[in-house]
């Protein structure tokens, strides 16, 4: 039994253990735009500035940064627009949240449109169901119906 869950213990391990992995340029590049070019990913892009912006990743790589300290070396830099994604922080979490709320407002709307059509449903299902007063209706505009018709077929 021990032998088992020393097993199932260094099979974790060595899971957990592959999951861990360097941090590459092509992760940093994909997170951030050239200032050269805006609007450009920095993985796309193959101007002088964005040559400029890899070397400086390189040699923060090599210098041993985390993926975060870079990223806030080029915000400070250039600020919040040469990231590919806003900061989940402050106003910019409009528009992480916009697209919920729009989408929490157009089901409230919809469903308050098939409740309203399904009671409109049932109150002209009544007409037509053989209420007294909606036969009379339907017998006055069948009425008026044919008599229209006829006066066509007279001219």
């Amino acid at each position: 039994m021990k032998k088992i869950w020393l097993l199932l213990c260094v099979f974790l391990f060595l899971c957990q253990a592959a999951t861990v992995h360097a941090l590459t340029r092509s992760e940093l590049e994909k997170n951030l735009i050239c200032y050269a070019c805006p609007g450009e990913p920095l993985n796309i892009d193959r101007c002088g500035g964005g040559d400029q912006m890899r070397a400086e990743i390189d040699r923060r790589l090599a210098l041993g940064q985390s993926k975060e300290t870079i990223l806030d070396f080029f915000v400070q830099q250039f600020g919040d627009n040469i990231l590919t994604a806003p900061p989940q922080k402050g106003f910019n979490l409009v528009a992480y949240a916009a697209p919920f709320v729009a989408l929490l407002i157009g089901l409230v709307v919809a469903v308050m449109l098939v409740w309203k059509w399904a009671a409109a449903g049932r109150s002209s299902q009544g007409i037509l169901e053989g209420d007294a007063e909606g036969d009379a209706l339907f017998k006055d505009m069948e009425e008026q119906v044919e008599d229209e018709l006829k006066k066509l077929e007279d001219d």
